[in-house]
């Protein structure tokens, strides 16, 4: 540490890490006024829109497909897939509601009579 700052001072700078921001700003500056009108013009385009849409679809099918040979494996060990739990965290959901508007009808109830 001590023999880079001495060396830093030696070259007239103020610190290190000051002349180190300004080399990289600067290049990453040069790279981003190159780089940036091409990917721009890659992602403004009709074939990177139609690409990805392709993509997205190709990943959800095969989610789904995967989601589905997966809930058949757990299924013949006799367990819930992951879509069972869904449907039951509804159901529980929707009890408890439920469980709440009645309990707060009886409570009105029973503070009117």
């Amino acid at each position: 540490m001590r023999g880079r700052a001495t060396t830093c001072a030696a070259r007239g700078k103020r610190s290190c890490a000051m002349s180190d921001v300004s080399v990289w700003q600067r290049a990453y500056d040069a790279v981003e006024r190159n780089v940036s009108p091409r990917v721009e013009a890659v992602v403004h385009s009709d074939e990177f829109t139609t690409v990805t849409a392709v993509f997205a679809s190709t990943r959800q099918v095969a989610g789904s497909q995967v989601n589905a040979a997966a809930a058949r494996l757990w299924h013949l060990l006799n367990l819930p897939a992951g879509s069972d739990v869904q449907r039951l965290r509804t159901q529980v959901g929707a009890l408890d509601r439920q469980v709440r508007r009645l309990t707060m009808q009886l409570d009105r109830d029973t503070s009117n009579e």
